[in-house]
């Protein structure tokens, strides 16, 4: 009888004794994943900036466009006694289509605090059998930053010397070039479309246009109608001079009336892209009829491409 009660107690014990089998195996993978996740995953290759954006005169050009179109006496103000005025380039890896080869990069000015977005277009639109390719980088946007202590491992840094730079913007602070007759026939077409002009509809006499210069690193064109007070926009991914702009419609416009659509500070206008601030109207206005070329159209369109130069402003 207490050999049963013996045996009964032993078997009670093995049922009660902790199955530790499981627990012991769960510990384990908890730990490997907790000495998983504390090992360091060996840096990602950098990519190098495409050359292009490294070129002296490739940073020159995108500073006059910046120069001429952001920057103010502030920004210039602060660059007193700098004796450089460095570049922080680098390469933009960022998922694109199947196809897709286009190139991006940013460009860091921290002396002025203004990051420039570029991109060289190399891709295919299959349903308009169109190769959309430039051939240079394009700046896409620009923009006001706050700039890091230093610059990080994927930028290159290149030093421009600033004095040469400033004398460079001085003496081009003038410099322009203008569409030809082909590309302002189709700007203007591209204006009525956008417009839903009809030729019957044009309101008759001499129409006053005054076209911004073109930049070598932008692919847009500003141009301001006097008659309308209207402020037009022409931008393309392609360049605006490719044909193919032209043979499958890859042009936007935009357009604003410089006296509706004008505020101080666009916190006015909240969540609405419908209008620009009274500095980028000044800015494009100053490019439109100081820096550019003022050209008179008559209508009605019975006598096509009938235009002139005012004779100040031809160049």
């Amino acid at each position: 009888m207490n050999g049963e009660k013996k045996d009964q107690s032993q078997r009670r014990g093995v049922q009660n004794r902790p199955r530790l089998g499981g627990s012991l195996l769960l510990l384990a993978l908890m730990l490997s994943g907790c000495v998983g996740a504390r090992v360091e995953q060996p840096p990602r290759a950098v990519s190098a900036p495409p050359s292009e954006t490294l070129d002296q005169k490739y940073l020159y050009e995108v500073v006059r466009h910046v120069y001429r179109w952001y920057l103010d006496e502030n920004d210039v103000d602060r660059l007193s006694g700098a004796k450089t005025f460095p570049f922080w380039v680098r390469r933009l890896n960022v998922p694109l289509d199947p196809g897709d080869h286009s190139e991006l990069a940013e460009i860091t000015m921290p002396l002025v605090g203004t990051s420039v977005k570029v991109k060289r277009s190399d891709y295919r639109i299959t349903e308009q059998n169109l190769a959309v390719r430039s051939a240079t980088f394009k700046i896409t946007t620009v923009s006001k930053i706050g700039i890091p202590a230093k610059p990080g491992p994927e930028h290159r840094v290149v030093n421009a010397d600033y004095g040469a730079m400033k004398d460079y913007l001085f003496q081009t602070r003038a410099a322009a070039s203008f569409p030809d007759d082909a590309l302002l026939e189709r700007l203007r077409h591209a204006l009525r479309a956008e417009l839903k002009l009809k030729p019957d509809e044009l309101a008759p006499g001499v129409q006053r246009v005054h076209l911004a210069p073109l930049s070598p690193v932008a692919n847009e064109l500003f141009v301001f109608w006097e008659n309308r007070n209207l402020l037009i926009r022409f931008a393309s991914d392609i360049d605006l001079e490719n044909p193919a702009v032209w043979e499958h419609e890859a042009l936007m416009v935009r357009t604003w009336d410089v006296y509706r659509q004008t505020v101080v500070s666009l916190d006015e206008a909240a969540g609405s892209n419908a209008f620009l601030t009274r500095d980028q109207i000044g800015r494009a206005l100053y490019n439109c009829i100081v820096l550019g070329k003022r050209l008179e159209v008559v209508n009605p369109e019975t006598n096509p491409g009938q235009e002139r130069s005012r004779p100040d402003q031809a160049k």
